[in-house]
Protein backbone atom coordinates (compact mmCIF):
# COMPACT_ATOMS: atom_id res chain seq x y z
CA UNK A 1 0.00 0.00 0.00
CA UNK A 2 1.72 3.69 -0.94
CA UNK A 3 1.26 5.89 1.93
CA UNK A 4 -0.92 8.78 1.20
CA UNK A 5 -1.58 12.00 2.72
CA UNK A 6 -5.20 11.54 2.75
CA UNK A 7 -4.57 8.86 5.57
CA UNK A 8 -3.81 10.21 9.09
CA UNK A 9 -0.77 8.01 9.81
CA UNK A 10 0.96 9.61 7.08
CA UNK A 11 0.10 12.59 8.16
CA UNK A 12 0.47 11.94 11.40
CA UNK A 13 4.09 10.58 10.12
CA UNK A 14 4.63 13.49 7.96
CA UNK A 15 4.09 16.25 10.96
CA UNK A 16 6.60 14.41 13.31
CA UNK A 17 9.02 14.22 10.83
CA UNK A 18 8.62 18.28 10.33
CA UNK A 19 9.19 18.65 14.05
CA UNK A 20 12.34 17.34 13.96
CA UNK A 21 13.28 20.44 11.56
CA UNK A 22 14.94 22.95 12.47
CA UNK A 23 16.07 26.66 10.72
CA UNK A 24 19.83 26.02 11.08
CA UNK A 25 19.12 22.31 9.15
CA UNK A 26 21.07 22.58 5.86
CA UNK A 27 19.82 20.48 2.48
CA UNK A 28 22.20 17.66 2.03
CA UNK A 29 21.06 18.50 -2.03
CA UNK A 30 20.02 22.00 -3.41
CA UNK A 31 20.11 25.37 -2.74
CA UNK A 32 17.13 25.93 -0.22
CA UNK A 33 16.79 26.88 3.21
CA UNK A 34 14.82 25.39 6.00
CA UNK A 35 12.32 27.88 5.59
CA UNK A 36 12.70 28.54 1.45
CA UNK A 37 11.70 24.66 1.98
CA UNK A 38 8.93 24.84 3.92
CA UNK A 39 7.50 27.96 2.17
CA UNK A 40 7.85 25.74 -1.56
CA UNK A 41 5.84 22.86 0.32
CA UNK A 42 3.07 25.43 1.53
CA UNK A 43 2.43 26.81 -1.33
CA UNK A 44 2.12 23.97 -3.56
CA UNK A 45 0.29 22.10 -0.53
CA UNK A 46 -2.14 25.63 -0.70
CA UNK A 47 -3.01 25.06 -4.36
CA UNK A 48 -3.84 21.64 -4.21
CA UNK A 49 -6.34 21.77 -1.24
CA UNK A 50 -7.80 25.12 -2.27
CA UNK A 51 -7.97 24.79 -5.85
CA UNK A 52 -10.54 22.68 -7.55
CA UNK A 53 -9.91 23.94 -10.97
CA UNK A 54 -10.60 20.84 -13.52
CA UNK A 55 -10.21 22.11 -16.90
CA UNK A 56 -10.24 18.84 -18.66
CA UNK A 57 -6.91 18.88 -19.99
CA UNK A 58 -5.83 15.62 -21.87
CA UNK A 59 -3.31 13.60 -20.10
CA UNK A 60 -0.31 12.61 -22.43
CA UNK A 61 0.72 9.19 -22.76
CA UNK A 62 3.66 10.71 -21.57
CA UNK A 63 2.60 12.60 -18.60
CA UNK A 64 0.77 8.93 -17.76
CA UNK A 65 3.76 6.99 -18.18
CA UNK A 66 5.43 9.62 -15.86
CA UNK A 67 2.74 9.29 -12.94
CA UNK A 68 2.95 5.07 -13.03
CA UNK A 69 6.78 5.24 -12.67
CA UNK A 70 6.90 8.30 -10.06
CA UNK A 71 3.70 7.46 -8.14
CA UNK A 72 3.71 3.60 -8.10
CA UNK A 73 7.75 2.39 -9.59
CA UNK A 74 10.32 4.76 -7.94
CA UNK A 75 10.51 4.87 -4.82
CA UNK A 76 11.19 8.27 -4.21
CA UNK A 77 11.41 11.86 -6.49
CA UNK A 78 14.45 12.51 -7.70
CA UNK A 79 16.80 14.77 -6.49
CA UNK A 80 17.52 18.53 -7.81
CA UNK A 81 14.10 18.39 -10.13
CA UNK A 82 12.99 22.01 -11.31
CA UNK A 83 9.39 22.57 -10.08
CA UNK A 84 6.67 25.28 -11.45
CA UNK A 85 8.17 28.54 -11.03
CA UNK A 86 4.95 30.05 -9.24
CA UNK A 87 6.70 27.22 -6.40
CA UNK A 88 10.11 28.78 -6.50
CA UNK A 89 10.60 30.32 -3.27
CA UNK A 90 14.64 31.05 -3.57
CA UNK A 91 15.33 34.25 -1.62
CA UNK A 92 11.29 34.83 -1.06
CA UNK A 93 10.97 34.16 2.91
CA UNK A 94 13.37 35.21 5.73
CA UNK A 95 15.03 33.01 8.10
CA UNK A 96 12.99 34.56 10.64
CA UNK A 97 9.53 33.21 9.51
CA UNK A 98 10.74 29.69 9.91
CA UNK A 99 8.43 28.58 12.99
CA UNK A 100 5.52 30.58 11.33
CA UNK A 101 6.19 28.57 8.02
CA UNK A 102 6.75 25.02 10.11
CA UNK A 103 3.41 25.96 12.00
CA UNK A 104 1.28 26.80 8.52
CA UNK A 105 2.94 23.50 6.99
CA UNK A 106 1.95 20.81 9.98
CA UNK A 107 -1.74 22.75 9.43
CA UNK A 108 -1.84 22.12 5.85
CA UNK A 109 -0.65 18.55 6.15
CA UNK A 110 -3.42 17.83 9.08
CA UNK A 111 -5.68 19.10 6.40
CA UNK A 112 -5.39 16.63 4.00
CA UNK A 113 -6.02 13.56 5.87
CA UNK A 114 -9.82 15.21 6.73
CA UNK A 115 -10.29 16.46 3.27
CA UNK A 116 -13.42 15.52 1.80
CA UNK A 117 -13.64 17.16 -1.23
CA UNK A 118 -11.89 15.74 -4.68
CA UNK A 119 -8.98 16.99 -5.52
CA UNK A 120 -9.28 17.85 -8.97
CA UNK A 121 -6.37 20.04 -10.06
CA UNK A 122 -3.81 19.00 -13.25
CA UNK A 123 -0.70 17.62 -11.52
CA UNK A 124 1.82 20.11 -13.55
CA UNK A 125 4.13 16.61 -14.95
CA UNK A 126 1.73 13.79 -14.40
CA UNK A 127 -1.69 15.69 -16.05
CA UNK A 128 -4.92 14.85 -14.77
CA UNK A 129 -4.77 12.59 -11.03
CA UNK A 130 -7.64 11.46 -8.65
CA UNK A 131 -7.65 12.25 -5.35
CA UNK A 132 -6.11 9.38 -4.16
CA UNK A 133 -3.13 9.63 -6.40
CA UNK A 134 -2.76 13.46 -5.18
CA UNK A 135 -2.94 12.03 -1.75
CA UNK A 136 0.03 9.71 -2.93
CA UNK A 137 2.01 12.46 -4.95
CA UNK A 138 1.85 15.04 -2.20
CA UNK A 139 3.08 12.44 0.30
CA UNK A 140 6.02 11.54 -1.68
CA UNK A 141 6.81 15.32 -2.24
CA UNK A 142 6.78 16.26 1.23
CA UNK A 143 8.95 13.35 2.44
CA UNK A 144 11.51 14.15 -0.42
CA UNK A 145 11.84 17.87 0.85
CA UNK A 146 11.82 15.71 4.39
CA UNK A 147 14.92 13.65 3.36
CA UNK A 148 16.43 16.77 1.71
CA UNK A 149 16.87 17.66 4.87
CA UNK A 150 17.70 14.87 6.83
CA UNK A 151 14.50 14.38 8.49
Amino acid sequence: MRKNLLKNEASTAIIARVKNLSASHTPLWGEMTATEMLLHCNSCNQQILQENENKNKTTTLQQFILRILALYIAPNFKKNIKGESRHDTKGKVDNADFEEQKTDFILLIALFSVTTRPLTLPHPAFGNISTNEWGIAAYKHMDHHLRQFGV
